[in-house]
C-alpha cells in the first residue's frame, strides 16, 4: 500500500515516500495553522506565522537523509500530507530543516544515523 505522504518537484511529480528511490517510512507528521503561538498578557493565545506542516522521521539513514535532500532548496516543492482531520491534501511548500550533520541527533553506536529528524514545511498554497 503506498503511503499517504508524498513529496515531488511538481505536483504532477508527487511520489510516496515508500516509492521513493531510496524508500523513506511514513513521518509522524503534525499540522499548525500558525507557526507558532503566543502567550497574551490576559492568558490567551494569538497565532503568529503561516500554516506549517512538520514531518518527523523517528529513524534514518544516511541514504534516507540524502534522499530528502534533493528537495531541499530555495524554490518551492509539493507535498502531500494529512490535515488535522486526517484527510489527505497537497500543499506547495518551502521546506526548512537543520542539517543533520549538526543537529546534535546522532545515535550512539550507529554511525550517520539520525534520531528525530524534524522537516518543517510553511504552506504557501494548497493545491485543488
Amino acid at each position: 500500500m503506498a503511503s499517504d505522504f508524498m513529496i515531488g518537484a511538481t505536483a504532477e511529480t508527487l511520489t510516496a515516500l515508500d516509492e521513493l528511490t531510496t524508500p523513506l517510512p511514513d513521518p509522524q507528521w503534525e499540522f499548525r495553522e500558525y507557526r507558532k503561538m503566543a502567550r497574551l498578557g490576559d492568558g490567551s493565545s494569538m497565532g503568529i506565522g503561516p500554516r506549517t506542516v512538520v514531518w518527523v522521521f523517528p529513524m534514518l539513514e544516511p541514504e534516507q537523509i540524502a534522499q530528502l535532500e534533493t528537495f531541499l532548496g530555495s524554490t518551492p516543492v509539493y507535498i502531500q500530507t494529512l490535515k488535522r482531520d486526517d484527510t489527505s491534501a497537497v500543499y506547495e511548500v518551502l521546506m526548512n530543516w537543520n542539517d543533520p550533520a549538526q543537529d546534535g541527533k546522532h545515535q550512539p553506536g550507529f554511525k550517520g544515523w539520525r534520531i528525530g529528524h524534524e522537516i518543517e514545511f510553511i504552506v504557501l498554497s494548497e493545491v485543488p
